[in-house]
C-alpha cells in the first residue's frame, strides 16, 4: 500500500520506473527516487520485484514480450516485413531508455530474437533459408535498428544534420540536389527508401 492508500504492485512499480528512466536515463534513476515516486518505503519495492537488478531485468522481459507481440500484418511475406521493419523502429525509438537498460544488464540481444524469429519464418515463405536468410535477416535488423538511433540521436541532439552549405553551392551540377542536401535529414522517408529497396533484392 502506497502512503496515498492505493495498491502497489509490480506492475505499478515497473511502469513508474519506467517513467523515471524516460526522464533521466539510467544515470537519474535510484531505488530511493523511485520509492519517493510512487510513494512507498524502499522496502516494498524489494518486496514486489526485488533489487536494481532484478527490477531491470523485469523491464528488459516486458520489452521483450512487447517485441514479440509487434504486428506482422500484410497479405504477403514482404508486406509482412515491412509492418514489423516500421514497427520496430518506432518501439526503439520510443523505448530507447529501456534499450540502454537491456544493455547495462548485458540482454540487449536477447530483446531482437522474437523478431528475427518472425523475420525468418516470412524470409522462408519466400524460400529464403540458411544462410542467405540469416544475411537478409541481419540486414534488415540493421537497416531498422541504425535508422532508429541515428533518428533518437537526432531528436535529442541539435538536429545539427543539414550539410555543410559551403560544399554545396550553387553552381553544383545537380542544383536540385544540393538544395535538398541543405535541408534536415527527412528519417521517415530515407528509412522508406532503404526498406523498400532492401526488400526488393528479395523478391
Amino acid at each position: 500500500m502506497s502512503r496515498s492508500g492505493n495498491a502497489v504492485d509490480a506492475q505499478t512499480i515497473l511502469d513508474a520506473a519506467v517513467g523515471m528512466l524516460e526522464e533521466g536515463g539510467i544515470a537519474g534513476f535510484s531505488m530511493r527516487g523511485l520509492a519517493d515516486r510512487i510513494g512507498v518505503a524502499v522496502t516494498s519495492i524489494y518486496w514486489h520485484v526485488g533489487g536494481r537488478d532484478a527490477l531491470f531485468d523485469s523491464l528488459t522481459d516486458r520489452l521483450r514480450d512487447e517485441m514479440a507481440a509487434l504486428p506482422t500484418d500484410g497479405a504477403t511475406p514482404i508486406e509482412r516485413i515491412t509492418a514489423l521493419a516500421r514497427a520496430q523502429r518506432t518501439m526503439l525509438i520510443d523505448r530507447q531508455h529501456l534499450l540502454a537498460v537491456a544493455n547495462a544488464r548485458h540482454r540487449a540481444r536477447t530483446l531482437f530474437v522474437p523478431v528475427q524469429q518472425h523475420l525468418a519464418t516470412e524470409l522462408a515463405g519466400l524460400g529464403i533459408t540458411g544462410d542467405h536468410a540469416a544475411l537478409a535477416l541481419r540486414s534488415i535488423e540493421v537497416h531498422v535498428i541504425s535508422f532508429a538511433l541515428m533518428q533518437f540521436s537526432s531528436l535529442r541532439g541539435d538536429k545539427n544534420d543539414v550539410a555543410d552549405a559551403s560544399a554545396w553551392t550553387d553552381d553544383w551540377l545537380d542544383r536540385e540536389l544540393a538544395e535538398a542536401l541543405r535541408s534536415p535529414t527527412d528519417y521517415d522517408a530515407v528509412f522508406e527508401y532503404g526498406l523498400s529497396a532492401l526488400l526488393a533484392s528479395l523478391c
